[in-house]
Formats: C-alpha cells, structure tokens, sequence
C-alpha cells in the first residue's frame, strides 16, 4: 500500500484546533520544564502526559472512529507513569522508560486509528519521524491562506515581521544623525537586557519551538497512518542441512557445559582443578550465561518464525533439545544468583535479573507449544504483552524501598 497516495485521502483533522492546542501544550511544557523538580519528570514524563492528552483531545475532536479496545493499553502506559511519581526511579529504568513509553504510546495511538498494527506501518511510522518532522510544518500554510477569523491576527503577526528590521534600519540612522538619540537608545538597551535573562529567554524559546515542532509533526504523522499494511511474509529459504549442522554443534556445545557444571556441583569426576567458593563460582560467568540464553533465543525464534524448517522432524527435535539446554542454563543462572544473594543480599539489579531469567523461561517454554502445537494467539503480541507485564513488575519492584524492605525480611 503506498501511503504517499493516500495521504490526503485519509487524513482528517482540525488543523487550526490542531495548532492551538499543540501551541498551549508547548506553553505547558515550557513552565514544567522550568520547575524545580527532577530533571527526569519535568524533562521526560511530564511532557509526554501532557502531548498525550493533547493526542486524545484532538483525537475525540475529530470524530474519527476510534478502536476503542486499545484503550486497554492505557493501562501499562499508566502504570510507567506512575511508578515515576511513586519511585525513585533506577538510572537503568529511567533509560528503558525512555524507549519504553513513546514506542508504547505510539502503539497506543496506531491502534486507535487500525484495527490491525502490522510490522510494516510501525515502521513505516518510525521511518516518517525524522523524513516529515519539518515538512508537515508545511501544514500551517493552510491557516494563513484559509480565510478564518484569524486571518487579521495573522496579518498583525507578517506586519510585525517586516516592522521589525525596518525600524530597526530607521533606528541605526537616526542614532548616527543625532549623538543625543544615539545615547538614549544606548542606554534604554542596556537597561532591558541588565533586567532580562537573556540566556532563560533563549532557552524557553528553544524549548517552545522544539516541543511545538515535534508534538504538531507527529500527530500528523499518526493521523496519516490511518491505512492497514498487508505485509506479506516470505520464509528465508536456508538449506536444512547447514541448520542441522549449527544446531548439533551449538547442542553438543552445551552438553560439554553441562557435564562439567554436574562435575563441579557434585564430585568433580572429572578432575579438574578447581579452588573457588560458592560465592565467587555464583559471580564467575553469570552475565555471560544470561548473554548465551538471549543469543539461543534469537536463533530458536529466527528458525521458527523465518524459516520453514521448524516442520522439519529432525530440526524440530534439535530445537526442543537446544531450547532445553538453554532453560537449563536459566535455571543454572537462578542456582549462581541465589548463591550471591546469599554472599552479598539483594540490590536492584539482582531483582531485575531475577525478573528477567524468569521472563526468558516463560517465553522458551512458549516456543516449545510454537513448535509442538502451533499458538493460536497472534505470537509477537503474546510476546509483547508479556514483556510489557515483567518490565513493569521490574519498575515496582526493582527499586530502592523494596530491595531494602526485602533484604531486612531475609535478615
């Protein structure tokens, strides 16, 4: 579907209503910026609120049909803003709720307008981002030629424009032709900028056009993303062979791992020279092993997902063994973590960790009924759904308070 020929076609919305609300929601950010507040809330959260609600305003103002079960998503949207004002939030989190929130928001307002969100118009979406941020400025052409009630303020605003360097020529002939003259603007000048903040004024401004710039573009941006994608998926074509190949070396990788984790967890049969305590064996490797199990997971799903061969028996049963492997290596991980828990107690990272391996754990577990029994639930959105729901336990439990609250329980 190409877009560039519908967008005329689909887009419908007040664009005077549009720019008005868009100019007081910059105004709004402005004077949050300037408070004396956390950098990350008056900065980050408090913008995107209130650009979001400007979205739903002009949204019901345009009457458009509206999907209205995605307003579910507010939900999880509501719960990471939240966590904002109830927490300190984690530098780590305060990074993933950046990326986190605009892509869920921006799913959000998609789904409002398709019934269906394809890969394709999600990226589509992101793609017109930085290709039409300046070029839909060319929108508010339409105000100044329509012929509206603003038409006279308009006209106040291009005469002022063109006053300005006139009187301004005007001005710099004058002072040169008369000393006196010359002295009194000189002095009225120095004046009003020893009073004014030049640097603040600079700022505001910068922060005006920004915010306005960005906020009018984008919701142009997803009022012409109004059209479904049908995005046809055409399976790689790999030979099976070479994915055999990798899939037996990679299980017989992990069988060598195995048998030397049960040799030095029990007796150590094979005999190998090994001084450490469990503390230090709990450190040694532990970020790795999560890597392993993340790089297993992108293979397993790239196989399923992008290729044919998962109906292939014999790949199919080398996936279930890999997939083993590496829910063998979560719970190895969980074994390490508890181990250094005990040696050095909970902190946030160690919580987040926890969350994580155990999100990991769900989603093999999914890919084993994806390859036994296929999912009837659309797949990236189970996915999606569930990573949602662990990265917001993540945000209300990894924190400071409850670390604290935790580690004084277990001692």
């Amino acid at each position: 579907m190409n877009f560039k020929d519908l967008e005329e076609q689909y887009q419908k919305y007040d664009l005077n209503f549009l720019t008005i609300s868009t100019l007081i929601t910059t105004l709004f950010i402005t004077i949050i910026f300037n408070l004396n507040i956390d950098f990350y809330l008056r900065g980050f959260i408090i913008p995107i609120i209130i650009v979001l609600i400007n979205y739903l305003f002009n949204l019901k103002h345009s009457k458009l049909k509206i999907n209205k079960n995605s307003y579910i998503l507010l939900i999880p949207i509501g719960l990471i803003i939240l966590n904002s004002f109830l927490f300190k939030v984690d530098d780590s989190n305060k990074f993933l709720n950046i990326i986190i929130l605009p892509v869920t928001i921006t799913y959000f307002l998609l789904s409002l307008l398709n019934k269906n969100i394809s890969k394709k118009l999600f990226i589509l979406f992101v793609e017109d981002i930085p290709n039409k941020l300046f070029t839909n400025l060319n929108k508010l052409e339409n105000i100044i030629k329509s012929k509206t009630k603003n038409n006279k303020l308009i006209y106040i605003l291009v005469g002022v424009l063109i006053a300005i360097p006139i009187c301004s020529l005007m001005i710099s002939l004058l002072a040169s032709a008369d000393s006196y003259f010359e002295y009194f603007i000189n002095h009225t000048i120095d004046n009003i900028f020893n009073k004014i903040d030049i640097e603040f004024i600079i700022k505001n401004i910068f922060i005006l056009v920004i915010s306005f710039i960005l906020s009018f573009s984008m919701f142009i941006n997803y009022m012409l993303k109004r059209k479904e994608v049908k995005e046809d998926v055409k399976p790689i074509n790999i030979p099976s062979t070479i994915v055999s190949t990798i899939l037996i070396f990679l299980n017989l990788v992990f069988c060598l791992f195995l048998i030397t984790e049960i040799s030095k967890l029990t007796t150590n049969f094979l005999h190998l020279p090994i001084k450490y305590t469990y503390a230090e064996y709990a450190r040694e490797g532990f970020f790795q092993l999560l890597f392993i199990t993340s790089i297993n997971f992108i293979i397993i799903t790239f196989i399923i997902y992008k290729t044919n061969l998962k109906n292939y028996k014999f790949i199919k049963a080398l996936l279930l063994i890999l997939i083993g492997f590496s829910c063998l290596l979560i719970f190895n991980s969980y074994y390490r973590m508890i181990l250094y828990i005990n040696a050095y107690t909970f902190t946030i990272l160690r919580l987040q960790v926890i969350l994580f391996l155990f999100l990991e754990l769900i989603l093999f577990i999914l890919l084993i009924k994806k390859i036994i029994n296929e999912i009837k639930i659309n797949n990236l959105k189970l996915f999606s759904i569930l990573s949602l729901i662990f990265y917001i336990l993540n945000l209300y439990l990894a924190n400071q308070v409850v670390v604290d609250f935790i580690n004084k329980f277990l001692n």
